[in-house]
């Protein structure tokens, strides 16, 4: 296993700096970063300080793997727009994301969206969410505890290629009663395991998400059907 450039006493694959810039030089990108989607206008003070605390700890991840020349390339691009966004749900983040990728891609990478959508790089696959239970979430630890381990203040991540996908007709003929698949407890409306979106730790959202969900398989593996917030580690 190939040793870290940047820190040569750990292994490549374990610092977080090096992986993203591996998946923007494989996918022939210049910027990295995870769309924020604001859904929450009781206080503009309170999103600052949100993004504040946010910020803080992509900084800070990025230091502990002496990596913060990533910084020039990170672009954590913010929709900010009280008429389309407040109080909006995650499928509707999801068609605008969608949308916005669909057409930005190109003229952010000059990559078309057909082969970015595939690419390991996130940024026009997953967004992220933040509504006003997310923003709590992470206001609600103290200021001296913002620096240290929190597994509560979480955002929302939103799968930009989910589809929801019903068991057909053959698959349901071998089961007496409704499968679990099928019949989860509701999570806005969806009864399906994967409701598209779920959350994750705010303080790891940008840098686990763009060093390590590349594919639809990344997401199996990561995804825990809210409210568990994921992301631990």
């Amino acid at each position: 296993m190939l040793d870290s450039k940047r820190t040569p006493s750990i292994p490549f694959y374990h610092n977080e700096a090096d992986v993203i810039e591996k998946n923007m030089l494989d996918d022939g990108f210049r910027t990295w970063g995870l769309v924020i989607y604001r859904c929450t206008y009781k206080s503009d003070s309170d999103w600052k300080e949100f993004m504040r605390r946010f910020l803080y700890h992509v900084r800070d991840t990025l230091e502990y793997y002496d990596g913060l020349d990533m910084l020039d390339s990170f672009v954590p691009t913010v929709m900010d727009d009280k008429t389309r966004f407040d109080g909006v749900t995650p499928s509707i983040v999801r068609d605008y994301f969608n949308q916005w990728a669909r057409t930005t891609c190109e003229t952010e990478q000059g990559v078309p969206f057909d082969r970015a959508q595939w690419a390991n790089t996130a940024r026009y696959k997953f967004c992220i969410m933040v509504d006003e239970e997310a923003l709590q979430s992470v206001l609600d630890i103290s200021p001296e505890d913002v620096v240290r381990y929190n597994d509560t203040g979480f955002v929302v991540l939103v799968n930009g290629r989910w589809e929801p996908r019903f068991l057909g007709e053959e698959e349901l003929g071998g089961y007496t009663s409704p499968p679990q698949e099928n019949n989860f407890e509701p999570v806005q409306g969806c009864t399906l395991e994967d409701v598209g979106w779920m959350k994750v730790r705010y303080d790891r959202a940008q840098i686990v998400a763009s060093a390590f969900m590349r594919n639809c398989l990344d997401w199996e593996l990561q995804y825990r059907r809210p409210p568990e917030i994921t992301f631990n580690c």
